[in-house]
């Protein structure tokens, strides 16, 4: 199933946003920097430093780009974790 890219710029205050959580075990799997996540309504999101390359990682991941399948699952175990603690 393939998933598209968010509409909208997902860059603010120095940050990389998405709330697909899929999205952002990849960029954690490519090595970026998770900067924390916020509560908006009830949705989290997930922010990332913006980096140089990030913008065309995140669109790699839309474009069908591979990553090591353990550290993609790592990712998102930690990532769900992180998530869902209270």
């Amino acid at each position: 199933m393939r998933t598209e890219p968010p509409q909208q710029s997902p860059q603010t205050n120095n940050n990389y946003r998405t709330q697909n959580l899929y999205e952002a075990s990849y960029l954690l799997a490519k090595g970026f920097n998770l900067a924390g996540k916020e509560k908006v309504g009830s949705k989290i999101i997930l922010l990332f430093e913006c980096k140089i390359g990030i913008n065309e990682a995140a669109m790699g991941f839309y474009n069908g780009a591979k990553v090591e399948a353990k550290k993609f699952s790592d990712s998102y175990r930690s990532l769900k974790d992180y998530v869902f603690q209270r």
